[in-house]
This record gives C-alpha cells, sequence and structure tokens, in this order.
C-alpha cells in the first residue's frame, strides 16, 4: 500500500470584523472564554446608526436615499430586538432623529380638486407622499419604541411638544402615513395617562379649527375614529366635559359640506353617546336637524340614514317631543329631486316617529 496522503489543510475561515466574530476568534486562539461585547458597543453603535438619520434632507439622490434607507432599517432592528430597555443616553437623539423626519412642512395640495371640502363619501382621492419609502421605516420605527417601552420612559422622553408634532401630520394628504399615525397616537393614548387630558383638548382644537375656521384638513376621519374608542371607554353616567364635546364639536361636525369623508366615524362617534346615555338622543336628533343642508341632495342622504339609526333607540316621550320639527324636515324632503332623499329615507324616518306614537 502507498504512503498515507496527508490530511488535506482546512481552508481559511472567512474573516469577519464584528465585535461578536473577534470575540469568538480570539476565544478560541487563547483557549480562554472572553466576556461579550459590552453594553456601551452596542449603544455607540446605535447613537451611530441614529446620527446618519438625523437629516431628512438625505432623502435624495437615489444613492443617498439607500444609505439612509439602510441606517434606518439597522435602527428599526435594534429598537425590535431589544432585550433590555433602550439606554436612556439612546433616547434623546432617537427622539430627535424621528422628529426631524416625521414633522416636517406639509406641501399644499398637488391638485387642487382634490380639496378634502369636496364631497365624498368614500374620502378625497389618494395623494401619496413620494418620500413614503423611508418614512415608511421612520414610523415602524415609532411604533416600536412606543410598544416596547414602558409607561415611564415614554413619559420621560416624548413631550408635549413631540405629541402636537404627531398630532400636526394628521394632516398630511397620504392615507398611508395617517393610519400610522392613528395607530402609534393611540397607544400613547393608552400609555400616557397623565397627558390623556391635553390630547383630547389637542383633537378638539383640531376638530373646531376645521368646522368654524374652515382649516383644511384630511385627518378627521382618522382623529373621530380615535375619538371613538376614547368614548367606548366612558365610564357613565358620562362627565360633564364629554357631554361638552358632543354639543360643541361633534354636532357641529355635521355642517362641513366635506361631512362624506368622515361620516361613518362620525356617526359611531354620536351612535356611542347615545348607547351610553339615551337622555341623550332627543338633543343630538335636534343638533343634526339645525345642520341640515339646504341644497346638498348627497349629504341629506347620510343625514337620514343617521336619524334613521338614531330613532330606533329613542323612547316613546322622546319621540314625541321630536316628532314636529322631524316632520316639518321630512315634508320638505319629500319635495327633493333627489329620489333617495324624497322616497326610501323620508318614508322610514317617518314611519319611526309615527309609528311611536300610534303603536
Amino acid at each position: 500500500m502507498g504512503a498515507p496522503r496527508p490530511a488535506a489543510e482546512a481552508p481559511p475561515n472567512r474573516k469577519s470584523t464584528t465585535l461578536r466574530c473577534l470575540f469568538e476568534l480570539d476565544s478560541v486562539t487563547h483557549g480562554a472564554p472572553l466576556p461579550p461585547p459590552s453594553a456601551d458597543a452596542e449603544v455607540d453603535e446605535l447613537l451611530s446608526s441614529i446620527s446618519r438619520c438625523a437629516d431628512p434632507t438625505l432623502e435624495s439622490p437615489s444613492q443617498q436615499q439607500e444609505v439612509k434607507r439602510q441606517q434606518l432599517s439597522r435602527v428599526l432592528s435594534a429598537v425590535r430586538c431589544a432585550t433590555r430597555p433602550l439606554d436612556d443616553a439612546v433616547w434623546p437623539p432617537l427622539v430627535s432623529m424621528l422628529s426631524a423626519n416625521l414633522f416636517r412642512p406639509l406641501p399644499p395640495p398637488a391638485i387642487p380638486c382634490l380639496s378634502p371640502d369636496l364631497f365624498e363619501e368614500d374620502g378625497p382621492a389618494m395623494c401619496l407622499a413620494p418620500s413614503w419609502p423611508h418614512l415608511l421605516i421612520v414610523h415602524d420605527i415609532l411604533a416600536a419604541l412606543v410598544a416596547s417601552a414602558d409607561d415611564k420612559a415614554l413619559r420621560r422622553h416624548l413631550d408635549r411638544a413631540f405629541l402636537h408634532g404627531l398630532l400636526a401630520q394628521f394632516q398630511s394628504e397620504d392615507p398611508r402615513e395617517r393610519d400610522r399615525l392613528k395607530n402609534v397616537f393611540h397607544q400613547l393614548y393608552s400609555k400616557l395617562a397623565s397627558d390623556r387630558s391635553f390630547l383630547r383638548k389637542s383633537m378638539n382644537n383640531a376638530l373646531l379649527r376645521y368646522v368654524f375656521d374652515g382649516e383644511r384638513h384630511y385627518g378627521i376621519g382618522e382623529l373621530l375614529e380615535i375619538w371613538g374608542s376614547i368614548i367606548n371607554g366612558f365610564a357613565v353616567p358620562l362627565k360633564e366635559e364629554h357631554r361638552l364635546f358632543l354639543t360643541r364639536v361633534l354636532l357641529p361636525l355635521h355642517k362641513p359640506r366635506g361631512i362624506g369623508a368622515y361620516h361613518r366615524q362620525l356617526s359611531y362617534c354620536v351612535s356611542q353617546f347615545v348607547r351610553k346615555e339615551p337622555g341623550l338622543g332627543e338633543e343630538v336628533v335636534k343638533g343634526i336637524l339645525k345642520h341640515w343642508p339646504v341644497t346638498n341632495c348627497q349629504k341629506e342622504v347620510l343625514l337620514l340614514g343617521e336619524l334613521e339609526d338614531l330613532l330606533g333607540s329613542l323612547d316613546p316621550r322622546q319621540l314625541e317631543n321630536l316628532a314636529p320639527p322631524l316632520c316639518a324636515r321630512i315634508a320638505r324632503c319629500s319635495n327633493s329631486a333627489n329620489s333617495q332623499v324624497m322616497m326610501p329615507r323620508c318614508l322610514v324616518v317617518l314611519k319611526t316617529t309615527i309609528g311611536s306614537q300610534h303603536p
């Protein structure tokens, strides 16, 4: 037999410059285990990635945009995969980076005809932000941060200026951004118990500016969705503050001609109040009648449908008090040129009103 072949040399291991691989290699060489990379090294690496994302002007050219996207992805991975609470040293630059990217001046509508004041039952046509690919990751970082952090950390590092900046971004034309904001804002409302009054007041101010100042706002529907969840948690009897919100904010929201963009959410909020305190039903119906349109047939159809749902939950005595104004309004609607207003809705509301008095 021939001489045995010499053992083949093992191929050299591929070199890696990561901290973990360097520690493992040094451990094998010296035959003694060494401690893993320190928390300070991880914090420094995260701070380095955050600093590269803090400039919102790096959205173009495409090469810089891709570099920024990669750095944002690293920050997102670090926040999502953290096994312990974020170091206090990370919070200020991280919040500053989020603010720099999210809180930006919103451009005027690209196409004037897409104004949310126009009547559109499904909301205004979508205008998508060109910077969404990197904004999406920023929103994901914020969502992961809010979901993983405890209440005390959020209270220490997210001040009211940051919360106000989030609320201002509800005016974005991009429905994807408004949906992300809605989810994280509701989470913040749940966690920041001491700031709930401030958040409610801030949302109310935005709604009131839309109604009485005619301020353009694309996020009324999303704000009302948040309010729907809040109202659902109200204890009974309702506080005076909450009753005033119904009469001074929700009922006047029936006035703008752009109601079609948010009527579904508005109707839900109003119905929640009546379910919790049926005695409010009469005041609600009178408030809707007060803001009845003169010539907008589509809006009349919406309000007739809302009245139909509300009247079914009122007691006979309330309906008796409401019969005169309701019948007078229905008589005017019966002269409408719109068949949807004239026949189906009017007849249902009239039958509900009269049937309560003559069972």
